[in-house]
């Protein structure tokens, strides 16, 4: 395992942006704990529906929020009450803001102290997304957007499908520069290939050659690519598929991976028809990426990978990524040394490709 610091990526060990946290199915009443960043936090639902993320260690003694299922204060009603929740240990009312409250054994002012971060979240296409940054400013892109979550053609996912924690994230973010591997690790060659980097976005688009046997007759279009370092997007286009892949750090040096899809329902399909082919994509896209998670799983750091031209543009999408590792003022000089589109060598841009036929 390897920090970010090894990988030479910037001021800081965790990255600036969006990043799943849990899916909003497992966010009840009950606080469950989470630990992410390289710290640990409680996430619950207010009595408003809300999530509520909050830094899980209270300020008075460094009980744990979501500790202590058998204490009295958590047997009561008043344990969480509205968008509130209590600290087991001596009933410290903290309200979403991280702001404690109330102290029922106190009438004197509550310490400016008594307080726990509150993290901003955002529940959107059935995930819980929270904001990091070691800056601790508020977000400066959006969530990602997918369109197709409320066209009643579409399939939705329930979740994210939980494949592995691995290592350092990067090793998993380098797989959107690597032509190369696409068909002596996958099977599928690449036959066109262009990374474009544009701000927090960096768009990968291939054309690639199917095996015999294959989902289709000879070619098909991926355009894939992420918002933030956090999240991935894949559009198969004559799938009509739609994937999200999210990529969370956990500690310095190792993260969690998640991925599911949606898919267009088929002309004559019936709910249940579509939903198993959905379910069935889904799963060929988890095990497409847990071949790369063998890999990545039993490889040492590649701290300074022996780059070729004909790999692809590892070494602009690094750069393209550096910008969320170091302060945001410096973002735009950072993506402006790698803006645009970028080609690997042996293999025509996508754009090129796409004309031809």
């Amino acid at each position: 395992m390897a920090t970010s610091a090894e990988y030479g990526l910037g001021e800081f060990a965790f990255p600036r942006g969006w990043f799943a946290v849990a899916n909003g199915s497992e966010v009840g009443r009950k606080p469950m704990g989470v630990h992410y960043f390289g710290q640990d936090m409680v996430l619950y639902r207010g009595e408003s529906g809300r999530v509520v993320m909050l830094d899980a260690y209270c300020p008075h003694m460094g009980t744990h929020l979501a500790s202590g299922p058998s204490s009295a204060t958590s047997k009561r009603p008043s344990h969480m009450e509205g968008d509130n929740i209590r600290c087991p240990f001596h009933a410290w009312r903290f309200g979403p803001d991280g702001v404690c409250n109330n102290i029922p054994y106190h009438d004197g002012a509550i310490p400016a102290a008594a307080r726990v971060k509150s993290w901003t979240v955002e529940e959107r296409y059935g995930i819980v997304f929270a904001w990091h940054d070691p800056e601790e400013q508020a977000p400066d892109f959006a969530l990602i957007d997918f369109p197709e979550w409320d066209d009643g053609e579409w399939v939705r996912w329930q979740g994210l499908e939980y494949l592995a924690d691995l290592n350092h994230p990067i090793e998993i973010f380098d797989n959107m520069s690597d032509v190369a591997h696409l068909g002596l690790l996958h099977g599928g060659d690449a036959i066109a290939y262009e990374n474009e980097y544009d701000g927090h976005l960096l768009h990968q688009r291939q054309r690639s050659a199917v095996e015999a046997g294959g989902v289709f007759d000879d070619t098909y279009s991926t355009l894939a690519g992420y918002v933030g370092p956090g999240i991935a997007f894949g559009k198969f286009q004559e799938m009509y598929a739609r994937e999200i892949i999210c990529v969370t750090p956990i500690d310095d040096g190792s993260c969690r991976l998640w991925q599911t899809a949606m898919l267009k329902r088929r002309e004559g399909q019936s709910a249940d028809e579509a939903k198993a082919m959905r379910d069935q994509v889904s799963a060929m896209f988890g095990n497409g990426l847990m071949t790369d998670g063998e890999v990545w799983a039993a490889k040492k750091p590649a701290l300074r990978p022996m780059q070729l031209t004909s790999d692809g543009p590892f070494g602009q999408s690094r750069i393209w990524l550096s910008q969320f590792y170091n302060p945001r003022s410096q973002a735009a000089q950072i993506v402006a040394r790698v803006a645009g589109t970028h080609y690997a060598r042996g293999w025509p841009p996508f754009t090129q490709a796409e004309a031809a036929e």
